[in-house]
């Protein structure tokens, strides 16, 4: 697995320059894509959290189903994405292609290494009679996976934090 830190990525997105030349197909696919993020925990972290180090209250079974579930609804996203928008921009510029690099660069290669491991060990090996809290906490790995993890939330706050920039979005984490 490619190691996934937090400085290995520069943003223009480090995956992607995202033009404003778009058309509203783009925009709403775009929007699609950042409601997805916005609304996961299990990927972009708590907003109040700027380091995304915070995973008081989640259970990692359920944050790691979560983020699957986000993969599969990016791919469904990419699939919509208008292709013949490829044409105006470069394949680079393409949401299309930032959200495959993103799939590809970090959610699945965290998703490899972590996800049947913990699954794993979760359903047969710890002790299910502790609460789910302090039987997660047991896990053996369970700092290098929440350090990975953050890292991979960084990263994906990152490319929402961009998409409500560049497609002039309604950025939500602004809300009070």
């Amino acid at each position: 697995m490619a190691a996934i830190t937090k400085g290995t990525v520069s943003f223009d997105i480090g995956f992607i320059k995202i033009g404003a030349d778009f058309q509203e197909p783009d925009r709403q696919c775009a929007w699609e894509l950042y409601a997805e993020l916005s609304t996961r925990v299990a990927v972009t972290g708590k907003p109040r959290d700027p380091g995304c180090t915070d995973f008081s209250g989640e259970v990692y079974a359920e944050s790691l189903a979560s983020l699957y579930t986000f993969f599969s609804e990016a791919r469904k996203i990419m699939r919509q994405f208008p292709v013949g928008t490829i044409g105006a921009l470069k394949i680079e510029n393409h949401l299309g292609a930032l959200i495959h690099r993103a799939m590809r660069d970090v959610l699945r290669p965290f998703l490899e290494t972590w996800q049947a491991d913990y699954r794993y060990w979760w359903e047969e090996k710890s002790d299910k009679s502790m609460s789910p809290f302090d039987r997660q906490a047991q896990y053996p790995r369970v700092k290098e996976m929440l350090s990975q993890w953050s890292d991979v939330r960084a990263i994906m706050r990152a490319i929402q934090d961009n998409l409500a920039t560049s497609y002039k979005l309604i950025d939500l984490s602004k809300l009070q």
